[in-house]
């Protein structure tokens, strides 16, 4: 039963992984459509409430995130590297209304909820 549970827990946590890889090189003319799949995937998936992954594109400074997230009450901003920040604030929209707040802005590639993953070792 447990092994069971780890199997499917693996082949779920490898789906997302080529889902995300999937979208991240998916032309634009698709891009909508699968980032509209991405944001129903995110809304059923476990994660952490109140945190999310902000990606930024190459030139763009971090205090966009200040710009763009403070009306959701910002108590937390980490870089991790690469462009990517830890977000966290204190009224969680929930991912498809951060999606829809970053739409035209092209300095923030990405945001995406903090996704749980188990580690059954």
């Amino acid at each position: 039963m447990v092994r069971g549970r780890r199997i499917l827990l693996l082949g779920m946590t490898v789906a997302t992984m080529h889902f995300l890889a999937a979208c991240a090189s998916t032309p634009s003319t698709s891009a909508s459509r699968t980032n509209k799949q991405y944001l129903e995937l995110a809304e059923e998936m476990p994660r952490v409430r109140d945190e999310y992954l902000v990606t930024l594109s190459k030139n763009a400074d971090a205090t966009i995130i200040y710009e763009y997230f403070k009306p959701f009450g910002i108590k937390y901003v980490h870089e991790l590297g690469e462009e990517t920040y830890l977000l966290i604030v204190a009224h969680d929209p929930g991912p498809r209304e951060m999606d829809k707040l970053i739409r035209d802005e092209t300095r923030i590639r990405l945001v995406q909820p903090n996704l749980v993953h188990w580690d059954y070792r």
